[in-house]
Order: C-alpha cells, then structure tokens, then sequence
C-alpha cells in the first residue's frame, strides 16, 4: 500500500537536493568550522553560503540570520532576550490566543515570573483583533509574539502595521513564521519584525536545525552560552550537515514561493478536498475557511466523531494525517487554537487537519477523499 502525506505541517520529506547537499558533510568533510586548517575553513564557507542562501529567502542580511537547533529554541532565545533587556518598568509582553505550544509556553513562563501577559484573541474564522492589538502596544509592552500562519488552520495573520505600532512604542517583535516558507514570499522587511523563527524540517529540510532572524541594531542576548559560534549568539559547534541541507531547503522554497501558478494548484487541490468532504459529510465545516490561508492546508470539522477515532481508521487505509499540532499529539484535551475561535469541545476535538506539500497530486487527494468519506460514513453508522 502506498501511503498518501497529509500532515505536511508537522514535518516534510527532505527533498532530494538536501540529502544529497548533505551527505559529504556527514562523512569525509567532517570537520569542525572554527578550526583553522584548511577542512574547517572548508566547513566554515559551506555554513556561510548556507547563510546566504536564508538570506535570500528572508530578505536580510548574513549577519541577522543566527542558525539554532529548531524554531523551539529559536522562540525560547528570542523570548528569554527580549524580556530580558527590556526597559525598566515595562512589563508587559502580548500574544495571541492561537499561537504554537513553544510561543504559548514561553509566555506562561514568563507570566509565572511576573510578566503581564495579554492574550489577543480571535474571531470564529481564526482572525486576530487587531483593534484590541493595537490598543495593547504601549508604552507598558516590552514584546509581542505572533504566529504569522497557523500550524493548525493555515490562517493568516494580519500584521500590517503591527512593526509600526511595535516601534513607536518601543516594543520588539518576534513573528513565529515556521509555516510559512515555500508557500508564499516572507520578507522580515515588510513584516517589519525584529525577531522571526523557522524550522527547516517545515521547509523539506532536516529537523533539528532552524533560524533565528535578529534584526541589526537589535539589543541582543543569547540564550546559550559558551563558545563565539554564531557571532556569540549561540555557543556550540555548528551543524554543518544539517546547515547545509537548511540552506538548500530555504533555497528551494524561495523558488517554490514565487511559483504562482505551483502554489494555485496546490491551493486547488486542498480545496478540491476540502468541498468534496463538505459536500459529502453532513454537518462538516471548514474551520477558519473564511480567512486568508496558506496554500496548503485544511481543517475539518467531521460532525460528531473524534477524530483520533477518524485518524485510526484511515492510518489503516493509508491516508496520514493529523487532529492539529504534532507538539500536542498525545494530548486528549481538545485543541486549544479552535477552541480560541470559540469552537465547542465536540468540535474541537472532532477536527482532523490535511497538510499539503508541493509533491501532493490529484490522484492522492481524490485517494484520501475517499478514504475519509467512507471511514466518517461507517463510524457514523456505528
């Protein structure tokens, strides 16, 4: 049985070009990059057009990109530096009430450390109030946190203006863009953010490497200590292997997000799946469908079944896909994001997600379409 990919969200596949670009640095061009001998410069120059190749896709400069062990770590340092330089009496930091558990946890953190955390939340189509948004950012806030797509609904998050409002108070911006590469242009410039984190196992790269963007001028400090690697942003002995394969990735994604007419097929294909499952299911919705989404990605709300029960029986048929985040799979609790966009409990925990990638065909969701279709029908009936 050949299985269909639906859960694009919580990992990729490595492409081809990023296996094949890392496997020399796995093996015989092994050497450590700070070492002065001609097998660590070697090693030095291929992180540096790594650099140059994140560069490109995020629009910034080589020295603003600081490569980390994943987006998790990314958030957690731009956290931990935010509030820990920021000025003397301010004491407020915002989020949104949708955003990732690694966001959502730092946040409760520093609540715990006696922060004042602002949850802004959310309309039933997953919108931000950017009304209660903009209110918030004032001369109290010291650092704002947003998901720029969601990892559970793919909705978009409007941040215009929010940089502005960000700068003028004096607060500092971290954007949470792991979903985004590959499936529309992300330029830190426009986003006018002072932090952003990305993981490239999001991006057809390896896990357990990502970026952390730190704007110029940025004050800055690093949540591991220990060595100069990174500019002394991030002390350890880089990953030069998986460097090199996120450098490839981010490099492919910046073509895949200027391939308008690549990113409309997939956004067809996701809609071709996601009407056929209206159509056919009987109080099924579409949460967070009156939004602007990435391309990629649907959730669906299958009308009185759990969907762990939903997920069993089509992991079976061959269809893989997920009920939300990876981070909270073993959780029972209903999720958290749609329960924010003020779904009950049945209907938050009755939703399964489809991920797309570039490489999902028509074939493969008229497969999954009928896989879901008849495992929904035959639970129905029991």
């Amino acid at each position: 049985m050949q299985r269909i990919y639906l859960d694009n969200n919580s990992t990729t596949r490595p492409a081809p070009e990023v296996v094949e670009a890392m496997a020399p640095w796995m093996h015989e061009r092994h050497a450590n990059p700070s070492s002065p001998h001609p097998a660590g410069e070697a090693s030095a120059d291929a992180i540096r057009v790594a650099r140059g190749q994140v560069t490109s896709l995020l629009g910034c400069l080589p020295s603003e990109v600081c490569f980390t062990s994943g987006a998790s770590e990314s958030i957690a340092t731009a956290f931990a530096s935010a509030l820990a330089t920021a000025p003397e009496g301010r004491r407020k930091l915002i989020v949104s009430s949708v955003e990732h558990s690694a966001v959502k946890y730092s946040a409760q953190r520093a609540e715990d450390e006696g922060w004042n955390r602002v949850v802004i939340g959310v309309d039933e189509e997953g919108r931000l109030d950017r009304e209660q948004l903009l209110c918030e950012i004032d001369s109290s806030c010291a650092f704002v946190s947003l998901i720029l797509a969601n990892n559970e609904t793919g909705v978009l998050s409007d941040l215009q203006g929010v940089g502005e409002a960000c700068r003028a108070a004096g607060a500092s911006l971290h954007v949470d863009a792991v979903q985004v590469p590959g499936k529309m242009v992300l330029d830190v410039g426009s986003l006018g953010c002072d932090f952003l984190s990305l993981s490239a196992h999001k991006l057809h790269g390896p896990a357990g490497v990502g970026v952390l963007f730190v704007r110029s001028g940025q004050t800055f400090r690093p949540l591991i200590v220990g060595g100069p690697q990174e500019d002394e942003r991030r002390a350890g002995t880089e990953n030069v292997a998986a460097i090199v394969g996120l450098g490839v990735a981010a490099q492919l994604a910046q073509i895949r997000s200027l391939d308008t007419e690549s990113l409309a097929a997939m956004e067809n294909l996701r809609d071709t799946l996601e009407q056929r499952l209206l159509a056919s299911l009987p109080d099924s919705r579409a949460n967070g469908a009156g939004s602007p989404r990435v391309p990629n990605t649907s959730n669906v709300y299958l009308g009185g079944l759990e969907a762990a029960y939903v997920l069993a029986v089509v992991g079976q048929e061959g269809v893989d896909a997920s009920a939300g985040s990876a981070c909270n799979a073993t959780s029972t609790a209903p999720s958290p994001v749609l329960m924010a966009m003020g779904r009950d409990e049945a209907q938050a925990s009755g939703s399964l997600r489809f991920s797309l990638s570039a490489h999902t065909t028509a074939q493969e969701i008229d497969r999954a379409g009928d896989v879901v279709i008849a495992a929904v029908q035959a639970l129905r009936s029991l």
